[in-house]
């Protein structure tokens, strides 16, 4: 099913790309170093939305499934499985909405599960019939009333926000548009390689560096929980961590995280090499070295899953 809804996807986002270009609206993509990116200056995501990046976002989304055996954890299962056309799941910051897919898929009972992101990189036409999406951005607020949604779900935007708007708009705004009853749910990684060897360290340092240089913590997992805390809104707070292996020495698991990493120091490449003084050869030689001494040290990333009900 992942490689199917892969090609929809990217055929769908193509034609919404199409459209806006003919249209006078403002051009929701802008290209670097021959990247596809977001066109919303505002905002400090700084990941591109190009093919190689729809197949990390895939890769991504069946990497995380694989570690936690499932694509949520707040217990809404059974309110899923008995669906209605009156139950609503939203996915913040849906991307291809690889994650929509499924869940709508796996629940036809469910009345609607709709996605959102600030880029048209999601399915236009075809997908179920109970699967919806639209381009919004959280930061201006969440289009949609009060108290609409069973369930509210959102993952892997550490990069996307400043401690500032998760605090006073992102998790309020999750909240605010959750039934009460219902439920929220943030799955975020751990912006860190434990036990990484020095090459790991050094790709590992200008990351991380890039991440402050825009305003954005990496270390936001830590004050998730605080943040749902002081909403006053929310009850019987949960937060669970998976341990997963880096590296060709974890398996299929490791792999898969691997290529996660690979995928994403692969795009600061241009940034990287000029800042290492590396020609475009010296970089690739790095990262197959990073590859290797994956094996030497063994490291290992941490995913955490954060939920709640609304009171």
């Amino acid at each position: 099913m992942g490689k199917k809804f892969s090609k929809l996807s990217q055929s769908s986002s193509n034609d919404n790309e199409n459209e806006l270009e003919r249209s006078n609206v403002p051009k929701p993509f802008k290209y670097v170093d021959g990247k596809r990116y977001h066109n919303v200056t505002s905002l400090r995501y700084h990941l591109p939305n190009d093919g190689d990046e729809f197949d990390r976002l895939q890769m991504q989304h069946y990497l995380s499934r694989y570690i936690w055996q499932s694509n949520f954890s707040a217990p809404v299962h059974e309110l899923l499985r008995n669906g209605g056309e009156d139950i609503r799941v939203l996915d913040v910051g849906c991307g291809p909405g690889t994650w929509i897919l499924e869940m709508s898929s796996d629940y036809p009972q469910t009345g609607m599960f709709h996605g959102i992101d600030i880029a048209p990189i999601f399915p236009d036409t075809i997908k179920p019939f109970n699967a919806t999406f639209s381009i919004q951005n959280a930061l201006e607020g969440l289009n949609f009333p009060d108290n609409h949604f069973d369930y509210v779900y959102m993952r892997f935007l550490t990069a996307a926000f400043s401690t500032e708007q998760w605090e006073t708009i992102v998790i309020p705004e999750l909240v605010r548009v959750t039934k009460n009853g219902g439920y929220i749910e943030i799955m975020e990684w751990d912006v860190k390689i434990y036990g990484q060897g020095p090459i790991a360290k050094r790709l590992m340092d200008s990351f991380l560096s890039d991440l402050r240089s825009r305003g954005i913590n990496d270390y936001i997992v830590e004050v998730i929980p605080e943040f749902m805390e002081k909403i006053n809104q929310l009850t019987n707070i949960e937060h669970e961590t998976c341990v997963n292996p880096q590296g060709l020495y974890g398996g299929q698991l490791g792999k898969l995280a691997l290529d996660n990493g690979i995928s994403i120091f692969r795009t600061y490449k241009p940034k990287f090499s000029k800042e290492y003084n590396m020609t475009s050869d010296e970089y690739d030689k790095l990262i197959e070295d990073f590859i290797k001494e994956m094996d030497i040290y063994k490291p290992h990333n941490i995913t955490h899953r954060f939920w709640a009900k609304k009171i």
